[in-house]
């Protein structure tokens, strides 16, 4: 699969089935994550995945009402970094950044495996942290909700319609220019 369709057809699906993903899968999500860039080589990324039912349980109790969906991901996983980990020169701080970016390729891998993945930042940080262990002083980004797709029939009206609807992106002109900013660029008011 083309570079480009991996990323076309990353979605942050909802549906998802419990049937629980093969270790040696989760693995290789990981494995993709590392291989993202990082200033001076730091790889300032964690990645944690529950997947133990009691574990994984824990984590879901943190989740807020609105991910409901995600009681049924068979694997959850909290990306984790720290500004201490990498590059910071003034206020651009990097690790976060680079983090994002080793999330990205974990996600791609997920979509080349058949996984639905999806980035939530509805939780109870510090609950997860506890859950998993993670040092309060870490900073807990996002977690990565995973799960082969699944009936989107058990989903609220309005995901259901996300979930069928087709993506929406801005426009190139939007998010893109060359040579010079242009006010295209700014955030458009609705």
């Amino acid at each position: 699969m083309p570079v480009l369709s991996i990323f076309q057809n990353r979605r942050a699906y909802r549906a998802l089935d419990s049937k629980p993903i093969d270790e040696e899968v989760l693995t290789r999500l990981v494995e993709a994550a590392i291989t993202a860039p990082s200033a001076n080589n730091s790889q300032p990324w964690r990645f944690i995945t529950a997947t133990d039912p009691a574990v994984l349980a824990e984590v879901k109790n943190t989740l807020t009402p609105g991910n409901y969906w995600a009681q049924k991901a068979p694997a959850i996983t909290a990306v984790v970094t720290n500004n201490d980990w990498s590059l910071v020169i003034g206020d651009r701080v990097f690790a976060p950044f680079e983090a994002g970016m080793a999330a990205m390729a974990y996600q791609a891998q997920a979509v080349s495996e058949g996984l639905h993945i999806h980035p939530i930042a509805g939780f109870n940080a510090d609950a997860v942290k506890e859950a998993l262990k993670i040092p309060a002083s870490e900073m807990l980004l996002t977690l990565l909700i995973i799960g082969y797709p699944g009936d989107d029939s058990e989903l609220r009206e309005h995901h259901l319609k996300s979930e069928r609807s087709p993506r929406v992106r801005l426009p190139l002109d939007h998010v893109y220019a060359k040579d010079r900013w242009n006010d295209r660029l700014l955030p458009q008011k609705p």
